[in-house]
């Protein structure tokens, strides 16, 4: 006797639609992706016990046919796509044709619609079971009525959240599909009581404040929309300015072709745009979308569509940095007093007004030349060349050529010392992390290791000593950098660091500066993640090497040491870490009088 059998169509059915239906959020997300693909500008939600008892959705959209009812419930049944090709080429929100089907499979469902020019008609279905057409329905759409999610499910009931919390899931769901669709009004109410009313927007920075500021008390004056246009992609982003941050990643969101995704890597873009702007530990509230040509993505990975394939993912997330380290207007943080009427502690770059990027400090002196020459950056550049497959690096080479333009201008280099041929009174030592000195009428509070990384940052720039390894390093590689690396590997080698390909995605280090001696597993963790220009490398290596190599915070620094470090901080001309963080605060007499109300 055979012990394969084939499973009852009920209950493969049941089996598919768990991957595809987890929760009444599921739902929730398939039905608002119908009613948008359905070219509706009016969506209302309703929900009641949490949407385990009932969930309807209501649309003004194009609706059904009276033939097309029986046929949307159909496993894999779309109207969508029709051959292969089509999945890379997708401009609608579904198009897998298993959404309704898996929701009549685990509920009591109903569809009302009415086509323009046709008669209303409706769909009723019992978990795939009872199906009936009957005449009758809305004036215009579709209304699409769900009701006892699992209820001959027991098992994937008792896994479900309490009603109050699947509530807040369905409202998340509705609010993160109205986020990149601004010029739909979307309603949502629980349990008879209208909780959201989101009006049509002219942009997406109207409808992103508006979703933002539902939960929190934010200020719509803290963000700032950058947008740029590259040709086969454009990139929108909602920001938060440096004043308003929070503890953790969670509302960076990421949109690609109008639909959510999880993709770390330009998350993590954004994080390195701000660069040292924000404290450590600190994240922005930012929504990015990325409107990227259809054939160079792939949604077709998991039922939920929150993963994507990006053929120019490299191209985007260097440019999602540069957006941002270049269009995010730069304020140098000042310290308060506890009292709000005491006067501020100043840094010592105040008179710096904007900062170019916090990211890479080399390109300061010559932003600086520009202003004074008249020259002002010409903004995003569109670039038309169309990649193909790992073509793409000749779009980087257009980017990175023009990476001049897409910089905003700076103000001049200030001498931020009042005097620098006057010597300093070394105090001492706070907390093992500040230097404290006077000079000239004022305390100058420095940070040990900032500055320490500084000057190790322009000892390194100047060091070309090359050592090579009796046994190089081997180290795997991501595709696109591995394809970064073939084209550009030549700015790691002028730097002594000699780089080989021994097979594909597998590289070895075999020269190393012997200034880097004791630093390789840190060299090859940058190399293995860096991509960019050759002065972003240049920056982004040294900041490596010399963050290693620099007295930590928490390190004791005796009176000889200390002297001697803060002689070189007084010669810098920019008293800022490689990172780009301005490491010196500058408290004078006359504030510290007025501080202890000593005012005479």
């Amino acid at each position: 006797m055979a012990d394969i059998r084939r499973l009852d169509s009920m209950l493969a059915a049941r089996i598919a639609a768990g991957e595809v239906i987890e929760r009444p959020q599921s739902v929730v997300r398939e039905l608002v992706d119908n009613a948008l693909d359905a070219k509706a500008d009016e969506i209302a939600l309703s929900i009641r016990g949490g949407g385990i008892e009932e969930i309807r959705l209501a649309d003004n959209g194009c609706g059904m046919h009276k033939e097309d009812l029986p046929l949307s419930i159909m496993q894999y049944a779309t109207s969508k796509i029709s051959k292969v090709d089509d999945l890379y080429d997708i401009h609608t929100m579904g198009f897998r044709g298993e959404a309704l089907h898996s929701i009549a499979a685990v509920s009591r469902l109903t569809i009302a619609s009415r086509r323009e020019g046709d008669e209303a008609w409706t769909l009723s279905v019992d978990n795939l079971r009872d199906e009936k057409l009957t005449p009758g329905g809305p004036d215009r759409g579709t209304v699409v009525t769900v009701e006892e999610l699992f209820g001959e499910i027991p098992a994937r009931r008792a896994f479900l959240k309490r009603a109050p919390s699947e509530a807040t899931l369905c409202r998340q769901s509705l609010l993160s599909k109205a986020m990149a669709f601004p010029s739909v009004h979307f309603t949502y109410s629980q349990d008879g009581a209208m909780k959201v009313d989101l009006p049509r927007r002219l942009s997406l920075e109207d409808r992103v404040l508006d979703i933002l500021t539902l939960d929190e008390r934010l200020e719509r004056k803290s963000f700032v929309t950058l947008s740029a246009d590259y040709g086969d992609f454009s990139l929108t982003l909602v920001t938060s300015l440096a004043g308003l941050h929070r503890s953790d990643r969670s509302r960076i969101k990421i949109y690609v072709n109008s639909r959510q995704v999880d993709e770390f890597s330009l998350v993590q873009a954004i994080v390195y745009g701000y660069g040292e702007i924000l404290p450590g530990g600190a994240f922005p509230y930012s929504v990015l979308f990325v409107e990227d040509e259809a054939s160079l993505v792939d949604f077709n990975i998991h039922p939920a569509k929150r993963e994507v394939k990006l053929r120019n993912k490299a191209e985007i997330h260097h440019a999602v940095q540069r957006l941002v380290a270049t269009g995010l207007p730069r304020q140098i943080p000042t310290i308060v007093a506890s009292q709000d009427s005491q006067p501020y502690l100043q840094p010592i770059a105040q008179e710096r007004t904007s900062w170019v990027d916090s990211s890479f400090a080399l390109d300061r002196i010559r932003y600086a030349q520009e202003e004074k020459d008249g020259g002002h950056g010409s903004g995003p550049q569109t670039l038309s060349d169309k990649p193909r497959d790992s073509a793409w690096l000749d779009k980087a080479k257009e980017l990175f050529s023009a990476q001049g333009q897409h910089k905003a201008a700076s103000q001049p280099v200030a001498d931020f010392w009042s005097d620098r041929s006057s010597g300093f009174r070394y105090i001492g030592q706070a907390f093992r992390l500040f230097l404290i000195c006077e000079k000239d009428g004022a305390l100058y509070l420095v940070d040990q290791h900032a500055a320490h990384e500084r000057i190790l940052f322009n000892t390194l720039r100047k060091q070309r000593d090359v050592q090579r390894l009796l046994v190089p390093i081997e180290f795997e590689v991501d595709g696109d950098v591995d394809a970064f690396l073939q084209e550009y590997g030549y700015i790691y080698t002028q730097y002594g660091l000699g780089l080989g390909q021994k097979e594909d995605r597998l590289w070895e280090l075999t020269s190393l500066p012997a200034s880097a001696r004791g630093n390789e597993k840190s060299l090859v963790a940058f190399i293995q993640s860096a991509r960019g220009s050759e002065e972003e490398i240049e920056a982004g290596l040294y900041a490596v090497l010399a963050c290693k190599g620099a007295i930590k915070a928490g390190d004791y620094v005796d009176d000889t040491t200390a002297k001697a470090l803060l002689e070189e901080v007084f010669a810098l001309d920019d008293p800022s870490c490689p990172h780009g963080r301005t490491f010196v605060v500058k408290l004078s007499e006359k504030e510290l009088r007025a501080m202890v109300g000593r005012t005479s």
